[in-house]
């Protein structure tokens, strides 16, 4: 009877653990989409890539799988102990670790402040001027 009892709490304890984590992160299923990658306002790449996103404890990502290999991890901080947050909750951005901002870019690749939902969401890398940018397939 002890066993069936140590066994039960086991799996409790362990289904308990696994529902915490759960909670921490979650991925969202992979898409096809199209990458761009900009050097300053010259576009120097534009292929179609898989996109992965999620979100994890202090942070939303997407991850932009690049045909040669190269990844693109794009990160929006939503926690930050300063509490300097913007209107959508975030208080920094990053482009493979490096202090990014981000702005859009609209369907004739010029940047725009214009609200448009088929403008494309981009991150310029602060110390660089380099961009990437991405966009869902419809």
């Amino acid at each position: 009877m002890n066993m069936l009892k140590t066994s039960l709490a086991g799996g409790i304890a362990l289904a308990v653990l696994a529902h915490g984590l759960s909670i921490q992160a979650g991925p969202y299923p992979d898409e096809l989409g199209i990458c761009y990658r900009f050097e300053g306002d010259d576009r120097t790449q534009l292929e179609p890539c898989v996109i992965s996103a999620g979100y994890g404890t202090g942070a939303h990502y997407v991850t932009l799988h690049w045909l040669d290999g190269t990844i693109s991890n794009i990160s929006w901080i939503n926690y930050c102990p300063e509490g300097d947050y913007e209107e959508l909750g975030f208080c920094a951005y990053q482009v493979n670790d490096q202090v990014a901002e981000p702005y859009e870019r609209n369907l004739f690749m010029a940047v725009t402040t214009v609200e448009d939902p088929d403008n494309l969401p981009c991150y310029r890398i602060l110390e660089t001027d380099d961009s990437v940018c991405y966009r869902f397939n419809p």
